[in-house]
């Protein structure tokens, strides 16, 4: 299949960083305003941004802090923790393998730029990359395809010439993201961040183990 173009989400399908969101809010809560987040809220936290957190947390348990305030805490502490971030298993192989066929590659988050920079530079990853977009880059939330849009646009004002979205692969953990990028008119792998993930009707291709998610690359984009 002739992929010319690769967009990457970053949480959790270039970095595995869901624990560390969670202990972000776990640690700032407890030691900060004496709130012991409860495990039964790991998927809610996992699944919004710091922003929306910050909005249910206020609202439910008693958070009683500035949005911003309460933000750069929680960024403070991703940072000062980055270290701890691991790379999700085939990734290295992946960036390199589309590096040396000289595939450019990009990043669209749905997440605010300070903590997936400090996830992407903490694994020396943002070197890989032509652009990465971020929340603050666009309008718009995955399952919008706005995000991937967004980002075809900008790799043709990079490489100067227009791109035919069939010839971009998108590389998704989050169903929303897969749908987003299939509505986009992309093709869309997801790399589950849990085996026993729902799979996206919306993915063309899936993986979870790592040798899966190898195979599916070398297999289907990666043949010279």
């Amino acid at each position: 299949m002739n992929i010319k173009y690769v967009f990457w989400d970053s949480d959790n399908t270039l970095v595995d960083t869901a624990l560390h969101h969670w202990n972000k809010h776990f640690n700032v809560l407890q030691n900060g305003y004496g709130i012991v987040l409860d495990d039964i809220y790991k998927t809610r936290v996992y699944e919004n941004n710091g922003g929306q957190n910050w909005d249910w947390m206020s609202a439910e348990i008693g958070l009683c802090e500035d949005k911003q305030v309460y933000l750069d805490k929680i960024d403070a502490w991703y940072l000062d923790n980055a270290a701890q971030i691991e790379l999700r298993p085939g990734v290295a192989y992946a960036l390199n393998s589309f590096k040396e066929h000289k595939i450019p590659q990009a990043v669209v988050s749905n997440g605010r730029r300070r903590s997936v920079m400090a996830a992407l530079r903490a694994k020396n990853l943002d070197g890989y990359f032509e652009f990465i977009l971020c929340k603050e880059d666009y309008e718009g939330r995955k399952p919008d395809p706005t995000p991937y849009l967004t980002a075809m646009r900008k790799m043709e004002k990079v490489k100067k010439t227009s791109i035919n979205p069939k010839d971009c692969l998108v590389i998704e953990d989050d169903p929303l993201g897969v749908q987003a990028g299939n509505a986009a008119g992309m093709r869309t792998l997801h790399r589950k961040l849990h085996e026993e993930q729902s799979t996206s009707s919306h993915a063309d291709f899936v993986a979870y183990a790592e040798n899966d998610f190898r195979d599916i690359l070398t297999k289907e984009f990666l043949r010279l």
